[in-house]
């Protein structure tokens, strides 16, 4: 398959008063993926961190417990609403605990029932100081009947070490799910998206939280964003590299295709190759400089 059609979400925080509301709003998009038949849909980070604003205020440790306590709901859900819509779907990312830590691991689920995760890799401030938070320690580079892809969570996009060896491994398409609260945040992310879009010559998908609540909760109650899809700056593609965006915070999908033929050109007649053209034995040769 050369061409992949995705669903990036710009999902809006909306008052919620029960756990069934909250499963109903996800069902509902998904629902709306499959109505514009996209074949994988990608919810943002802390997806799931929507549903502290039904409980009272906890602090970061106590809701570390809270949501692991869903975990099974959440893998449950989202296993059976691929089956059921034959759809792929990166089901934002979620805090549970991996062996004795917690962690904030993005699940993609497929209809055929595969599951494949991945641990964000980068931590911010926040998810180590307060969440608490462990390191993912390995990148899971993942096959789909599309190709390879990878998953970088926010934060994680900030750094091209990981984006680099990702493509490296041969992924042509990286999902960043992501969690913005302020313009500042929000910008970071993309621009980088971008930039890793550029220097590897791949795809990058970029979905993330939009809105805000009444009820205020330390952990996720305000978000700033846009998703899109992101592509390299030159031929075939438009020139600023835009696929497709939403509406600046508006809580809605974005569609737009992935076509990995008009990629695979790019990579073999783009107007420049940074993917190829690098110099990794002068890089050598400058860090070891430094020691």
């Amino acid at each position: 398959m050369t061409q992949l059609r995705i669903a990036v979400m710009q999902y809006g925080l909306s008052p919620i008063q029960t756990e069934a509301q909250f499963w109903d709003g996800l069902q509902s998009r998904i629902d709306e993926a499959v109505k514009e038949k996209a074949d994988l849909l990608v919810f943002p980070e802390y997806t799931t961190a929507h549903l502290l604003s039904i409980v009272p205020a906890m602090s970061y440790e106590e809701a570390c417990g809270y949501l692991d306590g869903i975990t099974a709901v959440y893998r449950d859900f989202f296993q059976s609403a691929s089956a059921k819509s034959g759809i792929a779907i990166l089901a934002g990312t979620h805090i549970c605990r991996d062996e004795r830590r917690f962690v904030n691991k993005a699940s993609l689920f497929f209809p055929d029932g595969r599951v494949e995760t991945q641990n964000k890799l980068h931590l911010t401030p926040e998810e180590q100081r307060d969440w608490k938070l462990g390191y993912g320690d390995g990148l899971n580079v993942i096959g789909t009947p599309w190709g390879k892809l990878a998953i970088l969570t926010c934060y994680d996009i900030e750094f091209p070490e990981a984006a680099r060896i990702a493509a490296d491994k041969g992924a042509e398409l990286i999902l960043c799910p992501s969690y913005t609260e302020a313009a500042n945040g929000y910008y970071r992310v993309r621009n980088t998206c971008q930039a890793r879009a550029i220097e590897n010559q791949l795809f990058v998908a970029l979905s993330g939280i939009v809105g805000e609540l009444t009820e205020k909760r330390s952990q996720v109650d305000r978000g700033y964003g846009q998703a899109g899809l992101f592509a390299p700056c030159d031929f075939p593609f438009p020139p600023d590299g835009v696929i497709g965006a939403g509406e600046m915070n508006e809580s809605m999908l974005v569609f737009a295709t992935a076509d990995f033929t008009m990629l695979r050109e790019n990579r073999e007649r783009g107007t420049v190759a940074p993917f190829y053209d690098r110099r990794p034995a002068l890089y050598r040769k400058e860090n070891e400089s430094f020691k």
